[in-house]
């Protein structure tokens, strides 16, 4: 088992204490609460690094099935030189999610997903963190229908599933 290692950073050390534990040994997947958490100590740090990823996933304990949403992936990465045609050109790029039988093709909801920020931009690295936080409301609810459709999920099956994000950052 390899263990979680801390980052250089403010973000970086702000991420690995919130999701590791036993010196790194295991992982945290925090829910939303804990992910709000975690990006508004993100967005006061003043700082940026070089990528953040947040993975949501739903779990449901009663029907034993989770779901990993990799089309509704957070990917903010910081570059040298960032412009409004590499920018679209990363979205376009991420949109394209190989490994799911879902797609996002939603450009808009891709610029919020998948933004790139210059090195060393603090505001435009802040914006980007604040923005996906907020978008995070309607984020949930198409992920919820979609749980709601590939799982079936009945009214007494609601109360035992919850999401989780898996956070990388380097």
């Amino acid at each position: 088992m390899d263990l979680l290692k801390k980052g250089e950073g403010k973000i970086n050390e702000i991420i690995y204490n919130n999701t590791a534990y036993h010196n790194g040994k295991y992982r945290y997947y925090p829910t939303i609460t804990g992910l709000n958490g975690i990006l508004e100590e993100i967005i006061n740090s003043n700082s940026t690094t070089e990528y953040i990823r947040i993975t949501p996933f739903y779990v449901n304990e009663q029907l034993d099935r989770q779901i990993e949403f990799e089309e509704y992936k957070f990917f903010i990465e910081c570059k040298d030189w960032v412009d409004d045609k590499l920018q679209e050109m990363h979205i376009i790029e991420c949109l394209k999610v190989e490994d799911t039988a879902r797609t996002l093709d939603d450009l808009e909801l891709g610029a919020i997903l998948y933004p790139l920020c210059k090195n060393d931009d603090v505001d435009s690295y802040k914006k980007a963190i604040t923005k996906y936080k907020e978008s995070l409301r309607v984020i949930l609810l198409q992920m919820m229908n979609i749980v709601k459709s590939e799982m079936k999920l009945k009214e007494d099956d609601l109360p035992f599933g919850y999401f989780c994000f898996e956070i990388h950052s380097g």
